[in-house]
């Protein structure tokens, strides 16, 4: 049965938070009395009554109804109750997929929104301050970014959560000092360091490192960094390892414990999303971690080919 009508109908819009309602309710919980539904919509009893037959009929859920006990949930189709209650696309932003780490991210949102039967959008974006302000602003409903700029992001603003994390190294392995002369193994006063005023992390970390060094910060975009020391237009600049090599670059490890303790947070990947997206937050819980980073592993190791 086609219960669909024109957008934004009376009909449809309680149908879909009816779906919605149901969608926190567990199997064998009761489910919120009509008249409270009613009361809280501002409708009619056959409103509701309507809308829960609608989603019985498309086999969305199943109820029995125990008399003064009331009704229970004994079934729920949860990839079909989704898509009533207006769940049936969703957009992601990461961080641009120069690495296997952040492909096999974005491979494993991909197959577990798959399983969900619901279509994920991702979009690529450099600096963790402009996929964090995309959410903000609702043009995205999640963002992956690291747990440092999660934590730092949601100090100033309290309407972010976040909604999963992934655990170390799931971000980034580590980070090191890359120097455009090889002679250098450690950052030194008057040299120029290229840092991104985009990238929380990264200038965290290069803030941490050259802390009461008299050294000049050139601003560049991230992606542009190992350009820009190859030119030597730079003397040193920080990147994360996971795809430098180590016999074309010359790199150091992170010498400040300042920055050692930062980055410990900077290595786990999480989701960020408002605060008051409840029905998001409940669909990402949905979603597998292990399953997520077993797919990251798959595609770092290659033995699984980026599918996005």
């Amino acid at each position: 049965m086609e219960i669909y009508e024109p957008l934004y109908s009376k009909k449809v819009r309680i149908l879909q938070k009816v779906a919605e309602e149901l969608l926190f309710v567990d199997v064998n919980e009761r489910i919120p009395k009509i008249g409270e539904l009613a009361e809280k919509y501002q409708v009619g009893r056959g409103t509701i009554q309507t809308a829960l037959k609608n989603l019985e009929s498309v086999s969305c859920i199943k109820l029995e109804s125990r008399g003064h006990l009331g009704t229970f949930l004994r079934n729920k189709d949860v990839p079909n109750l989704l898509k009533y209650a207006g769940t049936s696309r969703i957009i992601g932003v990461m961080p641009l997929p120069y690495s296997k780490k952040y492909e096999g991210l974005a491979s494993g949102f991909n197959s577990e929104f798959e399983k969900l039967d619901v279509n994920l959008n991702i979009a690529f974006m450099r600096g963790a301050k402009l996929r964090l302000e995309g959410v903000k602003e609702g043009r995205y409903d999640f963002a992956l970014v690291s747990k440092y700029s999660a934590v730092e992001a949601i100090k100033e603003n309290k309407e972010l959560d976040i909604a999963l994390a992934f655990g170390m190294n799931t971000y980034v392995s580590k980070h090191a000092v890359i120097f455009a002369d090889g002679k250098n193994n450690k950052i030194k006063k008057g040299m120029k360091i290229g840092i991104d005023s985009f990238s929380t992390d990264q200038k965290t970390l290069t803030m941490a490192e050259t802390k009461h060094l008299d050294v000049k910060y050139i601003d560049l975009n991230y992606m542009h960094l190992l350009q820009h020391l190859k030119a030597k237009s730079i003397d040193a600049a920080i990147w994360n390892t996971d795809e430098i090599d180590s016999e074309m670059y010359h790199t150091a490890p992170l010498s400040s414990a300042l920055a050692s303790r930062e980055e410990q947070q900077i290595t786990e990947a999480v989701c960020v999303i408002n605060k008051s997206n409840k029905k998001l937050k409940y669909l990402l819980h949905l979603l597998s971690v292990t399953e997520l980073k077993t797919m990251q592993q798959k595609v770092e190791e290659g033995k699984h080919i980026p599918r996005y």
